[in-house]
């Protein structure tokens, strides 16, 4: 048996072609059209990311601003409770050393706690005036000042 091979007839021939031509023709048509279709969905896409990430900076700043706010006004609280602990503390010691309800001690031994406090926190900038130490400042044995009233 003899093989033949199939030949294209030329009527099968021009359909084809114009087939590939109009294929040809749709996808170029369709690539004029859908481009600027894609171009604006892509920018929207771009822009909706871009949204999300701001959107996400700004909760992290506001969460940053937050934190902050709660550790000042922690840092404010002890810093009055140590104020106070301090003002009990030179009352006391005051009245300890014989001189109850003596502003001048309970102000110098305010003082030196401040001026303690400070210099063992590492703000030394901050200190105007170091007084002498309680135990001088104080002088125990001397009679206490009169208070005009």
């Amino acid at each position: 048996m003899a093989q033949t091979t199939p030949t294209m007839t030329e009527r099968q021939g021009w359909t084809f072609l114009i087939t590939v031509v109009l294929l040809a023709v749709l996808l170029f048509g369709g690539g004029l059209v859908g481009c600027p279709y894609y171009k604006v969905w892509e920018r929207k896409m771009a822009g909706q990311a871009e949204l999300q990430y701001q959107q996400g900076a700004r909760q992290a700043l506001i969460a940053q601003a937050k934190a902050e706010d709660e550790a000042a006004i922690s840092r404010a609280e002890a810093a009055t409770r140590r104020v106070r602990g301090w003002a009990d503390a030179a009352k006391r010691g005051c009245e300890d050393l014989g001189r109850p309800n003596d502003v001048t001690c309970e102000n110098q031994l305010l003082r030196d706690a401040a001026t303690y406090s400070i210099a063992k926190e590492g703000h030394e900038g901050v200190i105007i005036s170091v007084g002498a130490p309680v135990s001088v400042a104080v002088q125990p044995n001397a009679p206490a000042p009169q208070r005009s009233e």
